[in-house]
Parts: C-alpha cells; sequence; structure tokens
C-alpha cells in the first residue's frame, strides 16, 4: 500500500514539475490546461472552415460552367490534410449549380458531393464507381464518402466518376 502511495505521489510530482506547478495544484492545473486545448481546438476548427470556405470561392471561381450550366470540380488532393480535404468538399458542393468529386492521393479517401439542386446521386455514383475501381462507401443523394482500396487509383475513380455523371 505504501509502495502504491510512493508511485502515486512521484506521478503527481512528475506531472507538476511538467505543468510547473505545485504537487497540491495538479488537480486544476491539468482542468486549465485541458479546457484551454479544447479551446483551442475550436478556434482551429473554426479557422479550417473558414479556410475551407474560402478556398472553395477560389476554386469556384476558376471552374467554368459545363454545358448543362452546373460546375464540375474534379480532383486529386495531394499534400493535403485529410481533416481539410473533409471540409473542404462540403464547402464546394454548398455552392448552388455545383458538383464535387474529390480524391485524397495519399490514402484513398473519396468525396462527392452537389448541391440539392443538381439533381443527381452522388451515393449511387460513389457505389458504381467504387465497384469498378475497387473499394467501398456510401452517404446520401447529396454527399457520399468512401476508400479505395488502392490509393494509387485516386485519379482513375475520379476520372470515372466524371464520365458517369454525364455533366
Amino acid at each position: 500500500m505504501a509502495r502504491a502511495a510512493r508511485a502515486d505521489f512521484e506521478t503527481r510530482r512528475g506531472i507538476a514539475e511538467k505543468l510547473k506547478c505545485s504537487v497540491e495544484e495538479v488537480s486544476g492545473a491539468v482542468e486549465k490546461a485541458l479546457a484551454e486545448r479544447e479551446a483551442s481546438f475550436k478556434l482551429a476548427k473554426t479557422r479550417g472552415e473558414r479556410l475551407a470556405e474560402l478556398e472553395a470561392e477560389t476554386i469556384l471561381r476558376e471552374t467554368p460552367l459545363g454545358a448543362q450550366g452546373v460546375r464540375v470540380v474534379a480532383r486529386v488532393m495531394e499534400g493535403v490534410e485529410a481533416s481539410f480535404v473533409l471540409m473542404l468538399a462540403p464547402a464546394i458542393a454548398a455552392h448552388e449549380g455545383t458538383v464535387v468529386l474529390m480524391a485524397r492521393r495519399e490514402c484513398g479517401h473519396v468525396l462527392f458531393g452537389q448541391h440539392p439542386a443538381v439533381g443527381k446521386d452522388m451515393n449511387v455514383l460513389l457505389k458504381t464507381v467504387m465497384a469498378e475501381v475497387g473499394g467501398k462507401g456510401g452517404g446520401t443523394k447529396d454527399f457520399a464518402r468512401g476508400g479505395l482500396q488502392e490509393p494509387k487509383s485516386a485519379a482513375r475513380a475520379i476520372e470515372l466518376a466524371r464520365a458517369k455523371l454525364g455533366l
């Protein structure tokens, strides 16, 4: 029992040193650190979402309207964090008359989305592409996501999706 108590004290002392506080203040300091971490995480997420919105606007300005009045943003992303791609694709799809077909080369994540007014079915499109390229996924009529068995087939998946979309 004394050995366990001593080990607990040594652990608390080590934590206190790292937090630069006394042993008695460890609990409060840990709570404060966790609260700061949570606030920092929320701020980073908000900034990421805003950056994704701005990037989406830039991409949409650079993407011409198709023959049927729909912008099709078809991209294979490389060197971009997965969390950012997960924010960017919906930010693009939120714009009227827009379809986004996006894949991340490093991991093989695939995201297909549309503004509801476009009227296609992204879930069916994703399942059709995955059946041909290899992978799985699902979602809703307006937004679906999946993963390729082979990430190197990302470009092929996007090209195939674009062709099957017929826009």
